[in-house]
């Protein structure tokens, strides 16, 4: 039997540290080893080195250089996944990375193919595909419930902060369309199983303008006709006001020939306000929980850390002899967000319709 996954992270951001808490609770398992984090900010990545008493390094290739280590995890900003997944790569590590693989669908299609020929995996955390009720509902397609699928109404929406104070040091290398769209353009391709042929955008500025970050899309609207005469009509944003309860706001709707379904994937019926918050809270357990276990002390649970796991699941069973292809999220079925979303931009710029 193979022994204990050695993992590094790379990214201590907001995200990162979401990725650092669900490994050191399985570290705290016995299932894996927690052995490095990088960072290039000092007090970043200083400080989740201290947190969770690991190794620190400024550099994804000074860690990978100076660690014993089976895997990489990578949560630095989208645009900069391409270099330590070439990295990880090189040194023969398996990788699970925030998605996108990679904003040029061109790259991203080399690297599936690299690892692929390399027998290594290579994992990209679309984690809506772990939520219950997508599970549930692409169950529901595959049973032939909806019958014939007609069109669908995806929203996503983040609260102002997050490109304000987030994404502060590169939102302008990115969009709502970006950043949350590829969410759900991956979420809508492994429902349906169906491929996009072409785009229609429209977009927004002035919001974030005003709020001195120039020249980035407020909205972005996306009226996507797949094969088969399936639409979707994705609306996102990050404009949201600071009072909204909610960091993200997000849901779908899709229409067939037998039936109808409706995800609310944010309100799911947890509310709070309390005198010393200035503002009331709409919480999504089910996506995130944290909370003190009798036996295990502190636990991380919902479909975000699930997908987590499902990486360290993923990588076992292939060292052990299994064959995983198909069975996460990662070959090519992580290529076609990236499509969409370069045929997004595409359309934006040229005012009309395109093809995918």
């Amino acid at each position: 039997m193979p022994e204990k996954l050695r993992i590094g992270v790379i990214g201590c951001g907001t995200y990162g540290t979401h990725i650092l808490k669900c490994l050191s609770v399985e570290a705290r398992r016995d299932r894996i080893v927690l052995a490095a984090v990088a960072d290039p900010d000092e007090k970043t990545r200083s400080g989740a080195a201290e947190r969770f008493g690991l190794a620190a390094f400024e550099s994804a290739e000074a860690m990978i250089a100076n660690t014993s280590l089976d895997a990489v995890a990578i949560a630095t900003p989208d645009h900069l996944h391409h270099e330590p997944i070439t990295s990880a790569l090189a040194n023969g590590l398996h990788v699970m990375t925030e998605k996108p693989l990679d904003v040029r669908s061109q790259r991203a299609e080399q690297l599936v193919e690299q690892f692929r020929e390399a027998g290594l995996v290579l994992y990209v955390d679309m984690h809506k595909r772990f939520d219950p009720a997508h599970i549930r509902l692409r169950q529901d397609i595959i049973s032939g419930h909806l019958g014939r699928l007609h069109h669908a109404a995806i929203h996503m929406e983040d609260r102002i902060e997050v490109p304000k104070l987030w994404l502060k040091n590169w939102a302008s290398l990115s969009s709502p369309s970006w950043f949350l769209g590829i969410n759900f353009y991956d979420l809508i391709g492994w429902l349906t199983d169906l491929e996009p042929v072409e785009v229609w955008a429209t977009g927004q500025k002035g919001v974030l303008h005003q709020a001195g970050l120039p020249d980035i899309w407020d909205s972005i609207q996306a009226h996507v006709r797949y094969e088969n005469g399936f639409t979707a009509a994705y609306g996102f944003s990050w404009i949201l006001p600071d009072c909204f309860p909610s960091i993200v706001n997000q849901g779908l709707r899709m229409i067939g020939s037998e039936g109808i379904a409706e995800i609310d994937s944010q309100d799911r019926g947890s509310f709070a306000a309390y005198g010393s918050q200035n503002r009331s809270a709409v919480s999504n357990p089910f996506s995130t929980l944290e909370y003190d276990h009798p036996l295990h002390g502190p636990v991380t649970e919902g479909y975000t850390f699930e997908a987590i796991r499902h990486f360290i699941d993923v990588v076992d069973a292939h060292r052990a002899g299994q064959d995983v292809e198909g069975r996460y999220p990662g070959g090519r079925s992580v290529i076609g967000c990236i499509r969409l979303a370069e045929a997004v931009d595409r359309s934006l710029h040229a005012g009309g319709v395109v093809v995918v």
